[in-house]
């Protein structure tokens, strides 16, 4: 049997995870219903330094650093266990 490009991207790690997958059917975790109570309690602020842990495929991650980053100093990094997230 020969794997294709999707075969790849689908790729799930030795913790039993895939990113595209996981953001394949999993996409309603980003939607605002879910993240805006999580972003409102952490209440992020520009140039704060911020580690997540369990990042998953960093989707709030990149969130976070597009607010964290507006000022000087601001840095987000993003950790899973999973090498695939």
């Amino acid at each position: 049997m020969s794997s294709s490009s999707t075969d790849t991207a689908d790729h799930v790690d030795q913790s039993g995870w895939s990113a595209s997958r996981y953001n394949k059917t999993a996409a309603f975790v980003y939607s605002s219903a879910f993240t805006a109570p999580v972003l409102e309690l952490l209440a992020a602020q520009p140039g704060e330094r911020i580690i997540d842990f369990g990042c998953g495929s960093g989707q709030i991650t990149l969130q976070l650093q597009k607010h964290v980053t507006s000022a000087p100093g601001g840095i987000v990094v993003g950790t899973d266990f999973s090498e695939s997230m």
